[in-house]
């Protein structure tokens, strides 16, 4: 729960970068600020927006395998930018348990995508953490 906040700022940074393929420290400024981030919870975003997108590229292409019958370009960028911190976390976060990395990508994307995204999402992490991510 403590990290909620921050994950959502990271996930809303995200989904904009995806969106516009930018990134300044305005835009994170004005989303930290939004969620009213702790000096703590600051750094946790940055790490976590960093990875993300540090290894974007290696997760599209295991997105890409694991969304089965489901085409990368058919991936709205508010299901791609909670599974892609996810798969972040599950893989490079030890600190954080599997299961909440889901439940908070699960969690993000029925606040903001759509009803259909849930069960794909939750279907491709579990997917992803049960190969040993």
């Amino acid at each position: 729960l403590m990290r909620r906040d921050a994950r959502e700022a990271v996930y809303r940074l995200a989904y904009s970068y995806f969106f516009t393929g930018e990134m300044s420290g305005e835009m994170k400024d004005y989303f930290y600020k939004e969620h009213k981030l702790t000096d703590k919870d600051v750094e946790f975003a940055d790490t976590l927006i960093c990875a993300t997108l540090k290894y974007e590229q290696e997760f599209t292409q295991t997105l890409s395998e694991l969304s089965i019958g489901f085409g990368i370009d058919r991936i709205n960028y508010l299901d791609k930018a909670a599974l892609l911190i996810a798969m972040t976390e599950i893989k490079y976060f030890e600190d954080i348990d599997t299961a909440v990395s889901i439940d908070e990508a699960v969690r993000l994307v029925k606040k903001y995508s759509t009803e259909n995204s849930l069960s794909f999402v939750n279907g491709v992490l579990a997917r992803f953490a049960g190969k040993g991510a």
